[in-house]
């Protein structure tokens, strides 16, 4: 039987200040952790116990959860002390060494690119750079990190418990989206998924290659490397991509925008994928 808690518990003392040395997207075989100046999202797994969990600090807004996925339940609850430090060219995350994938520099807004058919995957790229914290309030809980070659998401909601972590890549003929962390409970379609790679960091360091012949404008295409998301259309301020069942509408953000940090852009390695 699923029990499912809705209202998410703050631990009684308050959010502990983010080590500035731990910035960044860090993983080893069972968990991944990635923090900005303002936000940490760390995962992990515990496979005796066949549980995956998920912690959410934001030290500004007194924010310190951790979600728990069983195989038939789900808890929120305080979450346990998490003790980071930096030990040379590695973290240690309550003791657990986890090594660098990518870097992350916050700095302040700046100007987008436009869009055309020869720089789409830039766009695709530098728009959705950014960590945003959509919403917090009560029984919901929706916060998203996009760096340069990650996405990560801590959704918690009385109708869905989404949280993941993925590779995502661009190419001018659309993105890839490559999972490799899926809790998820979806209450309108019945979907109840707790997943980890079998090795984060193996397969974070060596991503499958992309087959440009997989893009479909006219469906999604599911494969070993992920999931394309292929091109619709393209305008100076608006790409469309085919989402898997809806279009993905991509539109610059403006400095006033509701984002909490603004990352630096840096490109991804194409060869071959323009």
């Amino acid at each position: 039987m699923l029990l499912l808690g809705l209202s998410a518990v703050m631990a009684s003392l308050a959010a502990p200040n983010l080590n500035p040395g731990a910035k960044g997207v860090w993983a080893n075989a069972s968990s991944e952790f990635v923090q900005t100046d303002s936000v940490l999202i760390y995962f992990t797994r515990n496979d005796s116990l066949d549980q995956k969990s998920a912690t959410l600090i934001i030290p500004s807004r007194n924010v310190n959860r951790t979600t728990v996925f069983t195989p038939d339940t789900i808890l929120i609850c305080e979450v346990e002390p998490l003790n980071v430090d930096v030990d040379g060219n590695s973290i240690r995350v309550n003791g657990e060494p986890m090594y660098l994938i990518e870097n992350i520099n916050v700095v302040e807004p700046y100007r987008l690119f436009e869009a055309s058919s020869f720089n789409v995957a830039d766009c695709l790229q530098q728009w959705q750079l950014g960590t945003r914290v959509i919403m917090l309030d009560g029984d919901f809980c929706h916060v998203m990190i996009d760096t340069n070659n990650n996405s990560f998401m801590y959704m918690i909601s009385p109708g869905m418990s989404y949280i993941r972590a993925a590779s995502l890549r661009h190419t001018n003929k659309g993105s890839v989206f490559l999972q490799n962390i899926r809790m998820m409970k979806n209450m309108n379609t019945g979907e109840y998924t707790h997943y980890s790679a079998p090795d984060n960091y193996k397969l974070l360091r060596n991503l499958p290659d992309i087959d440009a012949s997989k893009f479909n404008p006219n469906t999604c295409v599911f494969s070993n490397e992920g999931i394309y998301w292929s091109l619709v259309s393209c305008a100076p301020r608006r790409i469309v991509l085919n989402g898997c069942g809806e279009e993905y509408i991509y539109e610059p953000a403006a400095a006033d925008d509701d984002i909490l940090e603004w990352i630096e852009f840096v490109p991804q390695p194409r060869p071959g994928l323009q």
